[in-house]
């Protein structure tokens, strides 16, 4: 983005009574769809992957664990692969450090990799693109320290701005917050050669989101499943 942030909150500022009260509006009309995957094992062989991040990680919107992200993933990988699952519902990047220590299993087994599925809730949040970029890169750092994972996978921020739920105001303002804050993420990636950002690219038709209209359905996780194992065979972190 070329305007500087400062100036977007500035013109942000007089809209939020009214963004928050679409918020709240939402969140009490919509059905509150329980977490499937918020920590799982799915045991299988010698190689781990693990799925760390917020609602998407958690399994939100999925109708059975097999069709979570964590189970598609198992599906695809075969038997070669066990993954590993930690998801929060509502987990910003912020929060992502302590909720590591205090649920990941110990002692800490090596990953072959780790997707990362952080941002969204940034956006809603409206964290600062700088406090951001320190944030997500001091958990990046954490997990090569205890994990020594081959290759870190930071996924796109979710296109929070085509969430059906979301009224044209605020889809504009999730917008712009998104580009923010993947600009970082970008930038985090250019400088290391383990890490693999690749900016989403899906078919956002009306059955990929479950019920509430935010979260994938099983047919969403399906497909941000297969973007993610295309992108990891493309930078060859994967065998085709």
């Amino acid at each position: 983005m070329n305007v500087p942030y400062w100036l977007f909150q500035a013109k942000l500022f007089p809209r939020l009574p009214f963004l928050i009260a679409e918020a709240k509006q939402i969140r009490g009309s919509k059905p509150n769809l329980p977490p499937l995957s918020e920590k799982l094992i799915l045991d299988g062989g010698e190689k781990r992957l693990m799925v760390f991040g917020e609602s998407t990680a958690a399994g939100v919107g999925a109708s059975q664990v097999e069709t979570t992200l964590a189970g598609h993933f198992k599906k695809k990988l075969g038997d070669e692969f066990s993954v590993y699952c930690l998801g929060k519902n509502g987990l910003r990047v912020q929060e992502a450090k302590d909720f590591f220590h205090q649920n990941f299993w110990n002692p800490s087994p090596t990953q072959n990799g780790i997707t990362l599925f952080l941002g969204a809730n940034d956006c809603f949040k409206l964290t600062s693109p700088k406090d951001y970029h320190r944030q997500l890169s001091e958990l990046i750092y954490l997990f090569k320290k205890k994990l020594s994972p081959a290759w870190i996978y930071l996924a796109d921020i979710p296109p929070v701005h085509l969430f059906p739920a979301f009224s044209s105001r605020m889809q504009r303002q999730l917008e712009i917050q998104r580009a923010y804050l993947q600009k970082e993420m970008k930038s985090i990636a250019q400088r290391d050669k383990d890490i693999y950002f690749e900016p989403i690219s899906l078919d956002l038709s009306p059955d990929f989101f479950s019920q509430d209209q935010i979260h994938p359905s099983d047919l969403g996780y399906q497909k941000i499943a297969e973007f993610t194992i295309q992108g990891l065979k493309k930078s060859g972190w994967l065998e085709n």
